[in-house]
């Protein structure tokens, strides 16, 4: 036991004095806006509990209608209620966070390249990213961040996902998001996983296509929970990663929990309960999903050449563009199972593209697999390990990857990390990609 803790000592002393960086956050200002701990909704950010995804799910509200019972931030109210019965003739009152909603998130990264065998520092206090969501009524809520990445001494600024949701009705039967956000089509996301490393079924393009659902998609869903413990998505979105097209993409999930918090959050119990638990992550429960995806983009390249005058022996650019449509479905699914302190999740998808490749436009009919199990086990409240074993089949070039991450909260807002990953290029055997070894802390 003693070398057990002096090694775990050393694990924490060490990611104290290292750092990481990820595209996943977590919002500090839920905790302050309701006095409670960020273990409430969280694994160990940004990956949610039960109660984390159902508060999600009910646009960032507890669920029930208990949000303003729970809520320790009183709102500031733009309009007499006596105003709504006097609407069209005036307009509807509506009220805003009692404090401002943003919080800040610092991630630095210390990265070991096993290729090249070089060790960089290039990411410490390499990313810091400002975000603010909350709810702006009963009806309105608004999820929105800007990070900034320092790579190489150049500072670069992103914006993902920021989107306003509204609701017609006080329950969560259904919701509409507007903006840039990543596609309800998976129970695992890249944006909430205890990995160091986003899912390749997710974020893999295929080919010159440069489609991928994550990190986000620009446009219109329709979602919400029917019954308790059915979750349905419907999206009409732009497509992401290629030539602008009038085609736009089109998409569909449904998904269905046994046991366990209801999607919707639903408990014949006191809500306050739900944030006193001493173990908020550990239930019995599985949950199914199935998606469909149909995509027409666009794809182009422009090429520069140099062309020589003869009559007059001038050198000029000549820029020719490439381009043709590609036609592409993803069908898949994924399922997670969650027994107590272990969360299993498996999932796949099939693909198939008309023409990915500009340079052969022969090439049709590509067919992409993609493969992925994980297994995550909360070992203690604040030492959570993630191994994940993913497949990519492009035709008949197949590569895996095999990761694995040890989450480690020095305190509620402040995560530490180490990963690595190993991968299996098509003809070749498992090598180690990378060891990184991280820090982040949110306010």
């Amino acid at each position: 036991m003693r070398s057990v803790r002096w090694f775990v000592n050393v694990l924490v002393v060490a990611v104290l004095v290292l750092a990481g960086s990820s595209p996943s956050w977590a919002i500090p200002a839920f905790a302050r806006k309701y006095r409670t701990s960020c273990q409430t909704c969280h694994i160990a950010f940004p990956a949610l509990t039960p109660f984390g995804e159902a508060f999600r799910l009910n646009g960032y509200r507890f669920p029930e209608g208990s949000d303003a019972t729970m809520s320790k931030d009183q709102p500031v109210e733009l309009g007499a209620e006596g105003y709504k019965k006097l609407w069209p003739r005036s307009v509807w009152p509506g009220e805003l966070p009692g404090s401002v909603p943003l919080s800040l998130v610092v991630e630095s990264e210390i990265a070991n390249d096993r290729a090249t065998k070089t060790t960089s520092f290039d990411g410490l206090g390499g990313v810091a990213a400002f975000l603010a969501a909350g709810t702006l009524g009963e009806h309105a809520s608004f999820w929105s961040e800007a990070e900034f990445h320092r790579e190489d001494g150049e500072i670069t600024t992103e914006m993902e996902r920021v989107n306003a949701q509204f609701r017609p009705f006080s329950s969560p039967i259904l919701q509409i998001k507007v903006g840039s956000f990543e596609p309800g089509l998976t129970l695992v996301s890249g944006h909430r996983t205890l990995s160091n490393y986003g899912y390749l079924m997710t974020e893999e393009p295929v080919g010159d296509n440069q489609w991928a659902a994550e990190p986000f998609q620009q446009g219109i869903e329709f979602y919400g929970v029917a019954a308790h413990r059915i979750l349905y998505n419907a999206g009409y979105v732009e497509g992401a990663g290629n030539a602008p097209n009038n085609t736009k993409d089109v998409y569909g999930r449904v998904a269905y929990k046994f046991g366990g918090l209801a999607f919707d959050g639903s408990t014949k119990g006191d809500a306050s309960a739900l944030t006193a638990n001493p173990k908020p992550w550990s239930e019995k429960s599985i949950t199914v999903s199935i998606f469909g995806y149909k995509g027409s983009p666009l794809l182009s390249e422009t090429t520069t050449t140099l062309m020589n005058d003869p009559n007059t022996n001038i050198v000029s650019e000549v820029e020719s563009t490439t381009s043709q449509n590609d036609p592409f479905t993803v069908y898949g699914g994924d399922v997670r199972w969650n027994f107590m302190d272990l969360i299993v999740r498996a999932g796949m998808s099939d693909r198939t593209d008309r023409r990915p490749f500009l340079s052969d436009p022969t090439m049709t009919d590509i067919k992409t697999q993609n493969r992925f199990g994980e297994i995550d086990w909360v070992a203690y409240p604040w030492l959570v390990p993630a191994a994940r074993w993913e497949k990519f089949k492009v035709g008949e070039a197949n590569m895996e990857k095999l990761s694995l991450t040890l989450q480690m909260l020095i305190r509620a807002n402040v995560r530490g990390y180490l990963a690595f990953d190993k991968v299996k290029e098509p003809g070749d055997k498992y090598r180690t990609e990378e060891i990184v070894a991280g820090l982040a802390y949110g306010m």
